[in-house]
């Protein structure tokens, strides 16, 4: 069995939770998951006696050539409803669960419509929480894109200096990502350095970094379509005491969450961890997001390392840890490794120092 063929089993096998017969797949990043295609236009339909992938004339060779594990139809100008209605593969009154996380009012109406005599069942994160669980091919591919990110950081670092614009960094990143060999950025770099760096996603802007400056740098590479995501801070110039006693306290939250992290553990156990000893020092309101969240072909995706995620973390979850102090008017310090998660420990796939840099 192949990885995609034993991901559609997986689906198959939570019908039952979800008291459904079938599943449609209008998620893009899920449609990709449960069928190799990479594709901007595609939707998947899920049946008991099979798969049907559909998309629309642009995609003709490049479906041939992704997907096989499913049925491939090409689209009318009809649209998508009004196309799988007129091939009347659904049975009547099916009970048929959709992604209702990603599916609009109007999307939803339009189904009502035209698949009039199915029973619509709404489903949330049912590919997303077997999609957490991350198969040998997958952990390669995020190894690969943090190594990439690792040796950006490393590419970037002379050019952190008083005088850098916060916005030619960011670009310049950009461009190394693509030179070391990724698809490009995972997601839009965060460069932000003074008082900019107290805003957890920041903008980057025309500011120019200044001496006694705190840069927060959040920023990824993108290969064969998973993310990574990291985050370091450094100083420009000259760090004062302030700077030490912050930095120091979020690497400590980074190292005890670090530690702390396995499978069985809640997510809002791993939070606690971290959050505990910035609170303990007085900067509890100052750690202003949760600690973490899962990552692979999304950069935020199922779970959450946060106070409300009540859920064990499994063996095979690939997470961020990422605590974070933000002081307005002054600067913030966030620390930011990938984590993946085994069944009595983690390992921190990030190779990058977390030392504070104090750079000239």
């Amino acid at each position: 069995m192949n990885n995609i063929q034993n991901r559609l089993e997986k689906i198959r096998n939570r019908f039952t939770e979800y008291g459904i017969e079938g599943f449609y797949v209008t998620n893009l990043t899920n449609v990709r998951y449960l069928s190799g295609y990479t594709g901007s236009a595609g939707q998947l339909l899920i049946l008991p006696d099979g798969v049907h992938f559909f998309t629309d004339g642009r995609y003709i060779e490049q479906s041939r050539a992704q997907v096989k594990n499913a049925e491939i139809h090409i689209i009318d100008n009809s649209g998508y409803t009004k196309y799988i209605r007129k091939l009347n593969i659904l049975p009547k009154d099916i009970r048929l669960g959709f992604e209702s996380d990603h599916m609009s009012v109007t999307q939803y109406q339009a189904l009502q419509t035209e698949w009039h005599s199915i029973n619509f069942v709404r489903t949330q994160n049912m590919v997303e929480v077997i999609a957490a669980v991350k198969d040998p091919s997958e952990i390669e591919a995020l190894k690969t894109a943090i190594e990439i990110t690792d040796k950006t950081f490393s590419d970037i670092l002379p050019e952190l200096k008083a005088g850098a614009v916060e916005r030619h960094i960011a670009a310049k990143m950009s461009y190394l990502f693509q030179l070391n060999g990724a698809e490009g950025d995972s997601f839009d770099t965060i460069v932000a350095s003074g008082k900019f760096s107290a805003l957890p996603h920041a903008t980057p802007s025309g500011k120019a970094f200044e001496v006694g400056d705190f840069v927060v740098l959040d920023f990824g590479a993108l290969y064969d379509g998973y993310h990574a995501d990291m985050t370091r801070t450094v100083v420009i110039g000259k760090a004062s005491s302030q700077h030490r006693e912050i930095y120091d306290l979020v690497l400590k939250a980074n190292l005890a969450g670090i530690a702390a992290a396995r499978a069985g553990m809640t997510g809002a156990e791993l939070d606690k961890v971290c959050r505990d000893i910035i609170r303990d020092q007085g900067y509890g309101k100052e750690f202003s997001h949760s600690t973490g969240h899962g990552i692979g072909l999304e950069v935020h995706t199922y779970p959450r390392i946060s106070e409300v995620n009540t859920k064990q973390l499994l063996e095979n979850y690939v997470v961020t840890i990422e605590p974070g102090i933000y002081i307005g008017g002054f600067g913030g310090v966030r620390i930011e490794d990938d984590c993946w998660i085994h069944a009595d420990s983690c390992t921190a796939l990030n190779a990058s120092t977390k030392e504070m840099l104090v750079l000239d």
